[in-house]
């Protein structure tokens, strides 16, 4: 399987995984010139700018670990791009959903606020 069906078979997950949470999807794999985020979606009072990261048990890190400094960053820059384009002027948080596999089963883990703007 390829990264790119990979990613997509993650991003189907957390967006399953959100749906039964309460979350609202309002977009999903948002491109712009600064890069891309996976979903967005309503919670609450909230618009949640949502990273996905799958990993597999061998790897050295932990998917949420894979969202560092750098990529934080970039999402800031999307999600306020976002913001600007759309004229949205309300409360918004960054959540990472971690999708761990392993021989065909995955852990799903939902880090809320994960990181600040």
């Amino acid at each position: 399987m390829n990264t790119r069906r990979i990613g997509r078979r993650g991003e189907k997950l957390a967006r399953d995984f959100l749906v039964k949470k309460g979350y609202k999807i309002v977009e999903e794999n948002f491109w712009c010139r600064y890069g891309e985020i996976d979903l967005i979606a309503k919670k609450e009072a909230y618009l949640v700018f949502i990273e996905v990261k799958l990993s597999n048990i061998a790897s050295y890190f932990t998917p949420q670990e894979k969202v560092d400094y750098k990529k934080q960053l970039k999402l800031k820059k999307v999600a306020s791009y976002y913001l600007s384009l759309h004229q949205i002027d309300s409360d918004f948080r960054f959540d990472v959903v971690a999708i761990s596999a392993y021989r065909g089963k995955e852990e799903i883990e939902l880090f809320k606020n994960a990181f600040y703007c």
